[in-house]
């Protein structure tokens, strides 16, 4: 059969599968053409035997994610049967049948007559994502989501170039981590830093990298881990934009929620933030300001007035609870304040003097003492001998000169010298990049500055035809 005639039959395919070799080279020119172009009612055709017992989800995984995407569309799926070759699929597919690296196409890049390696790349990412989004769907219909967390960790460890990258899997896996609440399965995955971004390697556009730290920064709050969401969101917010995202703006209402309750204050945004996301989060966050400036003032009955003024608006955005938690800030830094006065004092005065109030104000009082005692904010200890019971507040113990000090601080040192080593190999690619160089000659030529010009680049930093963005998972309130 002529290598661009289209199949009539699941049978036809098949043996255009068996006759064509399983390179990355032949898999381009024969099958992705024709793949494309057939309809998802094909491939759920009648046949004698199921398609997918004679296709190896290795050597024709392509084909054999087209036959699952299909069979996760009909009406009623065989549920359990089609979770079973999902998830051998993700388990065995061929890395670079599904990613089709650039660097392993130059040839097939000739043979491919109108279809860019662009456009391939994008349809075979897609079909990766859809397959993992069917997994999805059909756990949930099993009514055990949580079988697929494994599974899609796995995917995104083989499918990516290395753990640093990131691709259009990561977002929906964290995603489907915060729609079941099961933060701790994200964290093989989000632990890694992300220091590569390739779109065309990776399938990745602008919206997957916001998502990605967005959800990633409400995995950690869910975790208590608010250090690191605090750098997630200041992320997003700071990504390059033409125009602001609707996610920077979620992520800056939680951005500065996680800032005070964790240093009392909104921590100031990058100097590198573009000027349109400052603009947008002056004119549309503007309760939040108006939050942690009567935070700031530490007057706990000012913050609880802005707080009930501000309830309507946090509970729309689903942060009411996070800034009940945030008013915990104000607490922890007035008993710090007493540590600089006082050597010795009744939990009763200090739930006094901090404004905590009701009749259990000293137990409550305890617990932030004890729980910043644990945390190394204060260095304090607690005497019941009394009958209110004492407090006496100490200085930091440490001395920094043990070997612990010394491996810590060397640890930090090797870690900062390979983050230099990853920052001057990516200058030094840019500076080499045709994008870059063209962008330069076109503005010493007189034409556009350099920077973000007219070019598809705009898509990628937020200006182009993102899709809507749909906020599923806004659930801390």
């Amino acid at each position: 059969m002529p290598s661009q005639q289209l199949p009539n039959t699941i049978e036809d395919l098949l043996n255009l599968v068996s006759s064509t070799e399983t390179s990355l080279d032949q898999v381009t020119k024969q099958l992705l053409p024709i793949l494309r172009q057939l309809p998802n009612s094909f491939f759920t055709g009648e046949h004698t035997r199921d398609p997918l017992d004679l296709l190896n989800a290795t050597r024709n995984s392509l084909v054999y994610a087209y036959f699952l995407d299909a069979r996760c569309r009909v009406d009623r799926p065989d549920v359990p049967r089609l979770l079973g070759r999902i998830f051998e699929f993700l388990d065995k597919f061929d890395q670079q049948q599904m990613q089709l690296a650039p660097e392993k196409c130059t040839l097939s890049i000739r043979m491919v007559d109108s279809i860019t390696i662009t456009k391939i790349l994008k349809k075979i990412l897609i079909t990766v994502l859809a397959t993992v989004q069917d997994l999805s769907k059909l756990a949930t219909q099993y009514g055990n989501s949580i079988i697929i967390f494994k599974p899609l960790a796995n995917t995104i460890i083989k499918f990516a170039p290395s753990r640093n990258h990131l691709t259009n899997l990561h977002q929906f896996f964290l995603k489907e981590c915060l729609l079941s609440k099961v933060y701790t399965q994200a964290l093989p995955i989000l632990d890694q830093d992300i220091t590569e971004i390739e779109p065309q390697l990776t399938g990745i556009n602008y919206l997957d990298h916001l998502l990605y730290h967005y959800y990633g920064g409400m995995v950690y709050i869910g975790l208590k881990n608010y250090d690191r969401a605090l750098y997630f969101f200041r992320l997003v917010i700071s990504a390059p934009a033409a125009v602001t995202s609707a996610v920077q703006l979620e992520a800056y209402k939680k951005y500065a929620l996680v800032s005070l309750y964790l240093y009392g204050k909104i921590v100031s945004l990058p100097k590198y933030t573009s000027g349109v996301v400052i603009r947008a989060v002056k004119n549309y966050c503007q309760p939040y300001q108006d939050f942690a400036a009567a935070f700031e003032s530490l007057n706990v009955k000012r913050v609880r007035n802005e707080l009930q003024k501000c309830a309507d608006v946090f509970k729309r955005d689903k942060n009411l609870g996070l800034a009940k938690q945030s008013m915990e800030a104000i607490f922890r830094q007035k008993i710090q304040q007493l540590t600089q006065t006082y050597l010795t004092l009744s939990l009763a005065d200090i739930a006094d003097t901090v404004g905590l109030e009701g009749p259990n104000a000293s137990l409550i009082a305890e617990d932030y003492i004890l729980r910043m005692i644990e945390t190394r904010e204060i260095f304090a200890t607690i005497s019941h001998s009394h009958q209110n019971g004492m407090v006496s507040f100490h200085d930091n113990p440490d001395r920094y000169n043990t070997s612990l000090t010394i491996t810590k601080i060397e640890a930090h040192i090797a870690q900062a010298a390979a983050v230099n080593q990853r920052v001057l190999k990516t200058d030094h690619l840019i500076a080499c990049s045709k994008e870059y160089l063209s962008k330069q000659h076109l503005a010493l030529s007189g034409g556009m500055p350099g920077g973000l010009g007219l070019t598809d680049e705009a898509d990628f930093y937020g200006s182009g035809n993102c899709e809507p963005f749909i906020d599923e998972g806004r659930f801390y309130g």
